[in-house]
């Protein structure tokens, strides 16, 4: 029987995936709960189905490799384990992979210290704990039912159509200035190959970070962008006077530098974008065509 990779949660990350996985011999499903995308595309060699399907068992049931991309919620917790998880029990014999999307704010604020996989978790976020519930959850299932686990803990994801450049065209004037303060991103296109090096190279139960080599302050990256277009300076607010959202609060108030020592080490991965710089001038090529909307 051909091998199925499921993808639980189809979004922008999955999109990148799913021409990573053409050199793989396996049908390529994933959820969605946008009506309008549900369907198959022959140009794109996957098939996207209804998340709250009835008969969701019938797609499990194939499955070999398993992503889970879905954030938990307040309200649930890990909405793959508080729906399906009988499911990937009764399945989990047939499992040969198994990738838990997570992020990097697990480990909270570290005053700027560099953090690896073992570091510890200090003052994180709500998000970040609701993270953490969702890997122990996680770990305790592959652990009781030998599922071939793999954590995957994001640093701030940008590609196409989300990036430093595309916020500045859109209208973006001002940049936040606080000292000291870092931010670790990685390209989607590094994130896909990431994941495909592990179904390469499986190791249960590992945890990994994806992250660039270079953590860096926000307003570096929008001053860089800003040349990129030829943009006069863009504006910059000293954190302790800028009017802030909740959101950025919390951004700014969390400060650690992802070490991807272990993600090179083990899965052999080669940044296709080790920095920032490589990632926005190979961008601002891509979307050239923005620049002409703009025109």
């Amino acid at each position: 029987m051909k091998g199925c990779f499921f993808i639980l949660g189809f979004g922008y990350t999955a999109e990148f995936l799913v021409k990573e996985l053409i050199e793989f011999d396996l049908q390529v499903i994933g959820t969605t709960r946008s009506r309008e995308k549900i369907g198959f595309y022959p140009h794109s060699n996957y098939e996207l189905v209804n998340f709250s399907a009835f008969n969701i068992e019938k797609y499990l049931k194939r499955a070999t490799h398993i992503l889970i991309s879905i954030p938990p919620t307040e309200e649930k917790g890990d909405l793959i384990l508080a729906n399906f998880c009988d499911l990937i029990k009764k399945f989990s014999h047939q499992i040969q992979w198994l990738g838990y999307l997570s992020s990097t704010s697990v480990y909270g604020d570290h005053q700027g210290d560099w953090v690896d996989e073992t570091s510890n978790s200090i003052s994180p976020s709500k998000q970040g704990l609701l993270r953490l519930d969702a890997e122990k959850a996680w770990l305790s299932l592959a652990n009781d039912y030998r599922l071939p686990l793999h954590i995957f803990r994001l640093a701030g994801i940008y590609g196409p159509t989300r990036n430093a450049l595309v916020k500045l065209l859109s209208g973006k004037k001002e940049t936040i200035y606080k000292k000291g303060h870092f931010f670790s991103r990685i390209h989607v296109e590094d994130i896909a190959s990431t994941l495909v090096a592990s179904v390469k190279r499986p190791d249960p139960l590992s945890v990994y970070n994806i992250a660039d080599d270079e953590p860096t302050p926000s307003y570096v990256v929008d001053a860089y962008a800003a040349s990129l277009l030829n943009m006069s300076s863009i504006a910059t607010i000293l954190f302790e006077t800028a009017k802030l959202s909740p959101v950025q609060k919390e951004f700014y108030s969390h400060n650690r530098r992802v070490c991807n020592f272990k993600m090179k080490k083990d899965l052999l991965v080669k940044l296709k974008y080790p920095t920032y710089r490589e990632g926005l001038n190979q961008l601002l090529k891509d979307e050239v065509y923005l620049l002409c909307e703009k025109k």
